[in-house]
């Protein structure tokens, strides 16, 4: 059977794990929303394409390593001078109850001064691209510019799912712009608390709202009312270690059920169907919520074991730190700290 394809635009970054305990050193995996979601698509099957501007640098290769290892296609990855690739240390730490919490921080510790930040496509990137007349089944973006809108515009004219991940509305003109050629919006309450406020009408064939521990809402067009909002509750967990990269597991168990037949199949879900793909993602993001890092469980699980322990957790309602898979079947920790390990990013 023929892999359905990703093509994704957005943030794809190094992430440099440290979780705050003096034993472990940092862990190194590529990262950012566009780079987790293509590669979580990648380990369930899909042919994932991401389209980034990185620079060629060694942080740029352990990117590129990172991906590769999850057979990630990099054709469209540009390594140059022109280029470059950003450095988010991921910080695991606990609170005054002992609870794991996380942020991202985009400066070095040591000297204050900002990480590499983003550059987004342009539409020559664009054109180079849809020079090679694919029509994925699905294009996959969390940021916006104008070589991002000819991407989706155009992939769209060929029949291409649209998927967007917003984390602001900046420029509300401009966002309503990518409204227009959106098949499915997905986005977090956290960031965008006043969507449902703004828009109170549907804008977009899916349109995800996701609330942390809670669950999610969502609102679709092949429902009675399309207008009206329906709640899938979050799952209890115990233990967890680390909530990040729980929404970019969301979304790609989302986009692998739901669209791996591609756009006219889509639009004919049935609503059974529609939930049970959003039960799928949200499982998919608790279970991860037991390992560091935003992709810990593809470096313990094999897909197989993965779906069938997916399965099981959604028959029983959740699952329990003490099922969970310990030892991690890839190790991708450094051997320096970070202070010796940026000097070598650079």
């Amino acid at each position: 059977m023929k892999k359905p394809v990703c093509f994704g635009v957005g943030l794809v970054a190094l992430d440099v794990i440290l979780n705050g305990s003096p034993a472990s050193l940092p862990k190194l995996s590529a990262g950012g929303s566009c780079g987790n979601v293509l590669s979580v698509l990648g380990f369930l099957g899909w042919n994932s394409y991401p389209i980034a501007r990185l620079a060629n640098n060694r942080a740029g290769d352990e990117l590129v390593k990172d991906l590769k290892r999850w057979h990630i296609h990099t054709d469209h990855l540009h390594l140059n001078e022109d280029g470059r690739t950003p450095i988010i240390i991921h910080r695991i730490k606990r609170d005054k109850q002992d609870k794991p919490i996380h942020r991202f921080e985009f400066k070095d510790p040591e000297t204050g001064a900002w990480l590499p930040q983003l550059k987004p496509i342009t539409k020559n990137v664009a054109a180079e691209v849809l020079e090679g007349n694919v029509s994925p089944e699905v294009f996959y973006f969390d940021r916006l510019n104008p070589g991002t809108f000819e991407l989706a515009k155009n992939l769209k004219d060929r029949g291409t799912i649209i998927f967007f991940e917003p984390s602001s509305i900046k420029d509300r003109s401009q966002f309503d712009q990518f409204l227009e050629v959106t098949d499915i919006l997905k986005y977090s309450h956290e960031r965008l608390p006043d969507y449902r406020t703004h828009f109170r009408s549907s804008r977009c064939f899916l349109e995800v709202e996701t609330r942390g521990k809670e669950g999610l809402l969502y609102r679709n067009k092949n429902h009675a009312d399309p207008t009206h909002w329906h709640a899938i509750p979050g799952f209890v967990l115990d233990e967890i270690q680390d909530a990040a990269g729980a929404g970019d597991w969301c979304t790609a168990g989302i986009i692998h059920l739901l669209c791996i037949g591609g756009r006219q199949k889509l639009f004919k879900t049935e609503i059974a169907s529609l939930h049970n793909a959003l039960m799928f993602g949200s499982a998919l993001g608790a279970m991860n919520c037991f390992y560091d890092g935003a992709r810990g469980l593809m470096y313990h699980y094999s897909r197989e074991k993965l779906l069938s322990n997916v399965e099981h957790f959604l028959t029983n309602d959740g699952i329990g730190a003490k099922e969970m898979v310990k030892s991690p079947r890839i190790d991708i920790s450094t051997h320096l700290r970070f202070s010796d390990l940026y000097k070598v990013m650079k």
